[in-house]
């Protein structure tokens, strides 16, 4: 296989299970749950989209709860089958469901529902009175990027009495970033030099890597197994050295490779200028642990890391690691720049939650739930099934689906295969779909959304439960409905990427429309069993 630097290495990939389809071969279950337990698996299924629970798509109305959030599971188990149930949001009118909309690096909005009785509201930031109002929302400017603001809305009643108040902490550095421009993907390999005699490599990993092989000057140096790694410290250099990274996924197929020369004679890289204001950001690993990080204050040599006016360490590096957060519970850190001599150069706060507030972000009239395979199986060609009974009623969209697998990244087409999509007020009609993006212009970038829509007639989705099953293989996807041939697309445009398998109940929504009256709520999407079958 030639390995081209810094360019994508076309090659089959395989499933994460690593075994090639042999078209003649007969098929072999490779994945199966039947919901035999009394919950969920956790080894098989995630409980929220790839991007996260509070990604809102297709202008759907639903939040797909996550881990019982907000006093509501909209998942059971129970006989041998899985219910994901939507139901009417139960929002507590005692509550204000404090939230914020940045706009720019110096304004933000305070959001918050209206509570029962409430007439007037008091907003104070960092403990100072900035104004009243009326509505649910206060807009504020002025601010700073990148540092902590706390604020308190303090709901009154129409004699002046306090009914209930809420806190929120907002850094605009935190505010929705426009989308990068695409660029060709790349390890963007890059090094250090420290001293004379050490460097690091640096690189961005693939995110469907499964381990790096490094060369030096033709010959294997090191294997990193894993997928974490992001850079290599090298020690002992005395000459230029050719270093080349090699990218494998998790089943021994090259991903991409790109190759730098490491010359310490050219003298130690200059870091990154001193800045005159210290300026923290923060990385959430978990629901537990984060990360704060800091640029170097000009003159400082130690910073002193401080809660609730506990030092907690004192370190010479631009980071501090932190446990034990617990989501929904403000920690509030202060890091202190210290010169040689001790003396403060500057200070500044920064407050983690891990908490995901966006439910009163999106201000979702429903509440409901999505699983996907992503981190237990992903795979290349097979027989896909489902055994389901779908809701009627006006605005639902009950959906099974693949993704594929490392969206928008190294697999250029992102495709999608609709196995069934059920829209709650056409229960005779099952709708079955590919997508994927092309490169219609040859830039080089898959950006031109190409789509086939089919349907096909069945016997009401939501009175009865029906087999709903997909047979993807090179160059072919066809559509069953009850063991019965609906619906096939042939040819080059049916993609070799991976995939993983999505169930999910939406309400709303460009597709259906969105719910009205007549919309039976909680409603039921009950899956019987899921299967997969690999040549």
């Amino acid at each position: 296989m030639l390995l081209l630097a810094g360019s994508a290495v076309l090659h089959s990939a395989h499933a994460d299970t690593c075994l090639p389809e042999n078209p003649n071969g007969e098929y072999q279950l490779v994945f199966e749950e039947n919901f035999d337990g009394d919950s969920l698996d956790p080894g098989k299924w995630n409980r929220e989209l790839l991007w996260g629970p509070s990604v809102i798509i297709n202008n759907e109305q639903q939040y797909y709860v996550n881990e019982n959030q907000f006093g509501y599971d909209p998942f059971t188990v129970n006989n041998g089958t899985l219910t994901i149930s939507a139901i009417k949001t139960p929002f507590d009118r005692s509550q204000l469901y404090l939230t914020s909309s940045i706009y720019s690096a110096n304004s933000a909005e305070l959001l918050w529902r209206v509570p029962a009785g409430a007439t007037e509201y008091r907003v104070y930031r960092d403990g100072e009175f900035r104004g009243t109002a009326t509505g649910g929302s206060f807009f504020d400017d002025g601010l700073d990027e990148g540092f902590d603001y706390a604020y308190e809305v303090e709901a009154l009643d129409a004699f002046g009495n306090r009914i209930v108040s809420a806190q929120l902490t907002i850094n605009t550095a935190r505010r929705p970033q426009p989308p990068a421009p695409r660029e060709p993907f790349s390890l963007k390999l890059n090094h250090r030099v420290y001293s004379a005699d050490t460097a690091e490599l640096l690189w961005q990993r693939p995110n469907r890597a499964g381990r790096f092989e490094i060369y030096r000057d033709g010959n294997l140096f090191t294997t990193l197994e894993g997928a974490d790694f992001q850079s290599l410290y090298l020690t002992d250099l005395d000459a230029p050295e050719n270093y080349t990274v090699i990218a494998y996924d998790r089943c021994d197929d090259v991903i991409i490779q790109d190759t730098i020369t490491v010359d310490v004679s050219q003298g130690v890289t200059p870091p990154p200028a001193p800045v005159l204001r210290l300026k923290i950001e923060d990385r959430v690993y978990s629901k537990t642990t984060a990360e704060l990080f800091w640029e170097s204050v000009e003159g400082a040599v130690l910073y002193d890391i401080v809660e609730d006016s506990v030092s907690l360490g004192t370190t010479s590096a631009r980071s501090w690691f932190v446990e034990g957060l617990t989501p929904g519970i403000d920690r509030a850190f202060t890091i202190i720049a210290l010169d040689a001599d001790g003396r403060v150069i500057d200070t500044e706060s920064r407050t983690l939650n891990t908490a995901d507030n966006s439910f009163a972000l999106n201000r979702q009239p429903f509440l409901s739930g999505v699983i996907t395979s992503y981190d237990a199986f992903r795979f290349l060609y097979g027989r896909v099934e489902m055994r389901a009974k779908m809701p009627q009623g006006k605005g639902l969209w009950s959906a099974f689906w693949l993704l594929n697998a490392y969206y928008n990244q190294d697999q250029p087409e992102d495709p999608e295969i609709d196995i069934i999509e059920a829209i709650g007020d056409q229960p005779f009609t099952a709708y079955q779909a590919y997508h994927f993006q092309n490169d219609n212009d040859g830039d080089g970038f898959h950006t031109d959304y190409t789509t086939t829509e089919l349907s096909a007639p069945i016997n009401d989705f939501s009175a009865d439960f029906h087999t709903y099953r997909v047979d993807w293989s090179e160059g072919s996807v066809v559509w069953y409905i009850d063991g019965v041939e609906t619906n096939r697309i042939e040819g080059p445009q049916v993609s070799n990427e991976q995939m993983y398998i999505i169930l999910n109940l939406a309400v709303g929504g460009a597709f259906p429309g969105p719910a009205d009256e007549t919309t039976p709520f909680p409603s039921d999407y009950v899956i019987d069993y899921v299967r997969v079958w690999q040549r």
